[in-house]
């Protein structure tokens, strides 16, 4: 895998995971995003981080924390959010993106963007007990196969509904093997997990391209900021 770089947008509960992993998996280089600051309130779920770097910008205390774990990855922190004026750019010279955003409309702007520009991605959502992970290939099934659209009506964000730690830890985990599977040049194309912390279930299903996918087809064919909300923060 010591070609390959990685794009991760979000290094906060799903992203640590999935950092810890590849660092530790021989990824030769690891793009970040992020512009939040380390809080002891996440701790229980944002495993790459101390006490001590609590209020300290998360990207670069990430940073630091990666290449103590592995000095020879090269990691490249960038402090900002993944927004429709940049992704495109953020995304070219990588072999992958991997999402772990805490909002939908980040979520499906990472998804267009990987498709536009022919990426595959990796996405996951948490939500108290339970959530999921899926894997997309330029020409597979994409995230708006499996949920259309960003919904019209309010949802909570695991920020406003809590999530349980060890869950993200779950399908963070689950984000790290399908990079992990895709940079060994496996291809689970469409593949989604379930998961369900309550019930102790993992779930494996295959999503199909729907025939009206506005994505799939074509009708998306940029990122106009409208499309999405103001929310689009990694």
């Amino acid at each position: 895998m010591e070609a390959h770089r990685v794009l991760v947008v979000g290094a906060g509960g799903l992203g640590s995971p999935v950092l810890r992993a590849l660092a530790k998996s021989g990824a030769a280089h690891i793009t970040v995003i992020d512009d939040d600051l380390v809080d002891e309130s996440n701790l229980h779920r944002q495993t790459l981080y101390g006490r001590e770097d609590v209020g300290r910008s998360k990207i670069e205390r990430a940073a630091a924390n990666l290449r103590e774990l592995a000095p020879e990855l090269s990691v490249e922190p960038v402090d900002g959010r993944f927004v429709p004026s940049t992704a495109l750019e953020l995304l070219k010279g990588h072999s992958l993106v991997v999402e772990g955003a805490d909002n939908l409309a980040t979520k499906f702007l990472v998804a267009d963007a990987a498709h536009l520009g022919a990426v595959p991605a990796v996405q996951a959502g948490a939500i108290r007990w339970g959530g999921w992970a899926f894997c997309a290939l330029p020409d597979s099934a994409c995230l708006r196969c499996l949920f259309e659209d960003i919904p019209r009506d309010r949802i909570e964000t695991c920020a406003e509904a809590g999530v349980v730690g060890p869950v993200v830890g779950v399908l963070g985990g689950l984000e790290a093997a399908f990079a992990i599977r895709l940079l060994r040049g496996e291809r689970p194309a469409g593949e989604l997990w379930h998961y369900d912390a309550l019930k102790g279930s993992l779930r494996k299903t295959f999503v199909r391209r729907r025939s009206d996918c506005p994505l799939c087809t074509g009708e998306i064919k940029d990122l106009r900021m409208e499309r999405y909300t103001a929310a689009c923060a990694a």
